[in-house]
This record gives C-alpha cells, structure tokens and sequence, in this order.
C-alpha cells in the first residue's frame, strides 16, 4: 500500500518513523462553502470582554444551513479541544 495522504476529512503527512495529522484543508472547505471568508476573527477560547451583537433583523436564518454549519465544525474541533470549548 502507498501512504496515505487525506482520510475522513484528515489530512496525514508520512515521514521516517513519524507522522502529522492536521484539519487545515477542511478548516478552509468549511469557509469557503458557507462563505465566512470575511467573517471577524475571535480569540479563543472564549474572549470575556466580548458583547453579545445586536441581530433583531427581521431575515430569517434557514435552519438547514445552520445544522450544517453546527455539524461541520463539530466535526472539525474533535480534535481541537480549545476550539471545542468555544463551539459547545
């Protein structure tokens, strides 16, 4: 068999003896599907001298876009667990 370079979702480089697992592809998939390229950053975990933003818009949010959203980045921060705390 050959090495193996993106298995669900991870992306896995092979050296000697060695070897490194990172998200980083499906991190910048998750942006770009659901277009946050120019969303504002925010520290993690949790900054505590954020406010909560006013969004009384009378647009509605689709729900089936939200739980993509939601299972996505579940999925992404299993192996995050700073980014875990800040999602949960």
């Amino acid at each position: 068999m050959s090495l193996m370079y993106y298995f669900l979702k991870l992306e896995v480089w092979q050296g000697y003896g060695e070897f490194f697992v990172s998200q980083g592809k499906y991190a910048f998939e998750i942006i770009q599907r659901f277009h946050m390229k120019h969303c504002k950053p925010i520290d993690t975990p949790l900054a505590t001298n954020s406010r909560k933003e006013n969004v009384t818009s009378s647009e509605e949010v689709d729900a089936t876009i939200y739980r993509q959203i939601l299972g996505s980045l579940m999925y992404l921060v299993n192996t995050i667990p700073d980014m875990c705390y800040a999602l949960n």
